[in-house]
């Protein structure tokens, strides 16, 4: 029923009033024009008529309440008025010949307004019985040379119903139908605007992919979207919606590159490629094959006027994009590819504030956070952590020798062996000046006095030349593990860097754990 209601609704705002509305403002025309017309028939009774139903209709016109009780509670007594007065004028003033016929067109168009054709044939037919009726009461129903102008003025009610109709219908498609896409695209565009703060909020890569991916599958039909960047020289997924996990795998066994015919749109132009059937194109069928996948649309991800990736787009049928799919699309992508390059320049400052600008190993900052960090993992997950502090043996007299510059280069040359050594999840930071630290976690005291040990060795190895070092060296080690040395980050700290001096002042080229 409530659809029903909207759609009457609707339509009663097809030209921007209300047939409430619409109702007074006729009415009040049809008074004066009746008043008019009666100028040419002296009846006075036709006077008092029109003159009371003119007088009727302004007061409703002005009068709010008088109004509302028209519009809404007597609004079919008043309409029954209208008829009865047109119909009466009519009689009065010839009945097939009265000059007032056309005012049977009113309640025809205001039908036309507000009913479908059952409900516009039904007025068109109360008009023409209307018309009969008048020209019986004044007697030119039965006169012969009226009949062929009764009949064309019957046929001229019906088929002014019939054609306003179909206008009207034409008219409220073409209206609903723009605002159906308007809405659309008011949808799309709420949608464009939250996915905008959301990105630019975020600073991290994988929560904007998972985003783009989750803001795609809702302004568009997509079955599977991905996120794929180019590594080295193949479009690899780097995230995905709709994708089973051996589709991925099945598709990095063959993927896209570079050098691919099918994506020189997205590599030279910087176009979208906009693929509604794969099988024309013979690579892709290759690609993506025991993959179900029919259509394909691919955006470029250009990053610092470089392609970097491609946001791809798939359905398991042949399907065609509109212009205004492409253009959202297109939004999203060129969004995201600004969200990720805001992401990457914070990332390098980032990483530019973490780093040590002579070693490229992290700074002391760096150091401190991640030690706070890992201390507290390791506390609440109770898992060992264990900590290296060394210190270059003899470097001052080192730099007084040979010169500041050898001794930033020794500094250069014992960080890359020493980077050998230690394992990828270690954190290794320059403490400061010629000291050193490592944070290894989940490790052990036996295994970090291992690695310390691997590390005091391949220094001592460093061979002299005029590209590493102009005289042999070595390093004092500092060792300590938490829980079997300290229960606290300053306590461990404080633990090692006596262990450092301890090895310094017995004899330096030595790893020591407390006074071992």
């Amino acid at each position: 029923m409530e659809p029903r209601i909207k759609r009457r609704r609707n339509k009663d705002r097809t030209f921007g009033i209300t047939l409430a509305e619409i109702r007074v403002k006729a009415a009040v025309i049809n008074a004066v024009l009746i008043f008019c017309a009666l100028g040419l028939h002296n009846t006075k009774i036709n006077y008092s008529i029109a003159g009371a139903y003119l007088v009727l209709n302004f007061c409703c016109l002005l009068l709010p309440s008088l109004r509302k009780l028209a519009t809404r509670w007597l609004r079919f007594v008043f309409i029954a008025i209208d008829v009865m007065v047109i119909g009466f004028m009519i009689a009065e003033t010839g009945g097939a010949a009265s000059d007032l016929y056309p005012f049977l067109f009113i309640p025809v168009l205001l039908a036309v307004l507000r009913y479908k054709y059952p409900g516009i044939i039904l007025w068109c037919t109360l008009m023409s019985m209307l018309l009969l009726g008048a020209s019986f009461y004044s007697g030119t129903l039965l006169g012969m040379m009226w009949m062929p102008s009764l009949v064309l003025k019957v046929g001229y009610l019906y088929l002014a119903g019939i054609i306003g109709g179909y206008l009207i219908k034409q008219t409220f498609s073409v209206k609903e139908e723009v605002s159906k896409t308007l809405t659309r695209w008011n949808i799309d565009l709420q949608r464009l605007n939250s996915f905008s703060q959301e990105i630019n909020a975020s600073s991290d890569l994988d929560q904007i992919f998972n985003q783009i991916t989750k803001t795609i599958r809702q302004t568009n039909t997509a079955q599977m979207v991905a996120m794929m960047l180019f590594d080295d020289e193949s479009l690899k997924i780097y995230d995905s919606l709709g994708w089973e996990e051996n589709w991925v795998e099945r598709y990095h066994y063959n993927p896209l590159s570079k050098h691919s015919l099918a994506l020189a749109p997205i590599i030279v132009f910087k176009e979208p490629l906009l693929c509604s059937d794969i099988r024309k194109h013979p690579e892709l069928v290759r690609t993506f094959e025991e993959i179900p996948i029919e259509s394909l649309f691919a955006f470029p991800l250009v990053i610092s006027g470089e392609v970097v990736g491609a946001l791809v787009i798939t359905n398991p049928t042949s399907y065609i994009l509109n212009d205004q799919e492409t253009q959202i699309l297109t939004s999203i992508t060129s969004q995201a590819s600004m969200a990720i390059q805001n992401i990457l320049n914070l990332n390098q400052e980032k990483q530019k504030a973490d780093t040590d600008g002579l070693t490229g190993l992290y700074n002391r900052r760096y150091f401190n956070e991640q030690l706070e960090w890992q201390f507290d993992r390791a506390l609440n997950q109770e898992l060992p952590l264990s900590l290296i502090l060394m210190d270059v043996d003899n470097f001052k007299k080192y730099n007084d020798t040979y010169g500041h510059p050898a001794g930033d280069q020794l500094l250069k040359v014992m960080t890359s062996v020493i980077s050998e050594v230690v394992r990828e999840q270690d954190i290794f930071a320059r403490y400061g000046g010629e000291e050193f630290a490592v944070i290894l976690r989940d490790t052990h005291n036996k295994l970090a006095l291992h690695i310390a040990e691997r590390i005091r060795q391949v220094v001592v190895g460093i061979p002299v030349s005029e590209e590493t070092l102009k005289c042999p060296i070595s390093v004092s080690i500092g060792v300590g593990t938490f829980p079997d040395h300290a229960s606290d980050r300053i306590s461990l700290l404080e633990f090692v860097d006596k262990s450092l001096y301890h090895a310094k002042d017995n004899g330096k080229n030595r790893v020591c754990c407390g006074a071992k």
